[in-house]
């Protein structure tokens, strides 16, 4: 099968859509498909047509669809379209439906987003299939875990509580500093480090001015992926406290490394954790919730390790690569079929 991947992001960018979609381009290439990754934001419409695939595949819904209207192909072959989360907990209006009508099959994470996808869009109901995100689990890690924290200078007395996040609204990062404020003033030996590109220049100026006096705050900036592995191997609690989400591939990156994570209880993040199970799940809007989260974990290094053994457990036995390749390939062979069949 010949088969374009698009996305609005492609590494070296290091962004959510771009893992995604690379590990996906690197999964089917080993299953033999003839496959071609296009970036929407920089490739020029026109390869796409040179390129003739049986059939586009576009990470998130909106942004590509301009691209692949300019390339002429929408209509010459099937296009389906994996919606990532903002394109359908976005306040997206009469355009997103208008894109959705030309995609042959949308794919979601979890069936609460599909719920929210027929009913935004109920005459697209039909079309809606549950995909999970995949994961890569890494092997088990215990003298790794310890070589990444001499490697980070991370002293052995210190709770480290990693938050790897783009700086934009939804990810409510002031949420995080208020609850780690509390957190700090029994707990002078943690430290909060914060990963992730600035993606809104007001919200990461207002972020960053909140950092700046805080005691024990770090914001590191944008790393590589592979540094970014390695920094959740030497942390001891990983934090999100989005607004939304998808399926977020930070988290359950965290929990493949056997991380104890902490979490808003917000469609996309109760998708993958159960609370006290596999992770801990926090209201919104809590920040002396959040402080306690914090405080039980750094005080029980044991519950660390077992929320962090079940997730990485759940990780390897849920949310596994030939899984999701195998319900793409039956979902691309559906699309390619004939109407009449």
């Amino acid at each position: 099968m010949k088969i374009a991947l698009v996305s609005p992001h492609t590494l070296p960018v290091c962004r959510g859509n771009s893992l995604t979609v690379q590990r996906l381009c690197n999964g089917l290439l080993n299953r033999g498909h003839s496959v071609r990754l296009f970036n929407s934001t920089k490739d020029a419409p026109e390869e796409l047509a040179d390129f003739a695939p049986d059939l586009m595949h576009s990470l998130h819904a909106l942004q590509p669809h301009a691209w692949l209207l300019q390339s002429g192909m929408l209509g010459a072959c099937p296009w389906v379209v994996t919606m990532t989360g903002t394109d359908y907990n976005s306040g997206a209006g009469p355009e997103a439906l208008q894109a959705l009508t030309d995609a042959r099959g949308l794919i979601v994470f979890h069936a609460e987003a599909a719920a929210r996808v027929r009913e935004r869009f109920a005459g697209l109901a039909d079309r809606v299939h549950i995909i999970p995100q995949a994961v890569q689990v890494p092997e088990q890690m215990t003298a790794i875990r310890e070589d990444a924290r001499r490697a980070w200078n991370l002293a052995p007395d210190e709770v480290v509580i990693l938050m790897v996040a783009g700086l934009r609204p939804v990810k409510n990062i002031g949420y995080a500093f208020e609850a780690f404020s509390r957190f700090k003033q029994k707990h002078p030996q943690a430290r909060m480090l914060l990963v992730g590109p600035c993606l809104d220049e007001d919200e990461g100026q207002r972020v960053l001015a909140a950092g700046e006096g805080m005691d024990g705050f770090s914001y590191l900036g944008e790393l590589p992926h592979e540094r970014v592995l390695d920094l959740m191997l030497a942390s001891d609690i990983f934090l999100n406290t989005s607004l939304h989400e998808g399926m977020p591939g930070a988290v359950m990156e965290a929990m493949a490394a056997g991380l104890a994570v902490i979490a808003t209880d917000v469609p996309g993040n109760h998708a993958l954790i159960a609370s006290m199970r596999t992770g801990v799940l926090v209201p919104l809007h809590a920040p002396q919730v959040l402080s306690e989260a914090f405080e039980m974990l750094a005080a029980r290094a044991e519950l660390r390790q077992q929320l962090g053994r079940r997730a990485r457990e759940e990780m390897q036995a849920c949310y596994g690569c030939e899984a999701e390749l195998q319900a793409l390939e039956a979902l691309y062979a559906k699309v390619l079929m004939p109407a009449d069949c």
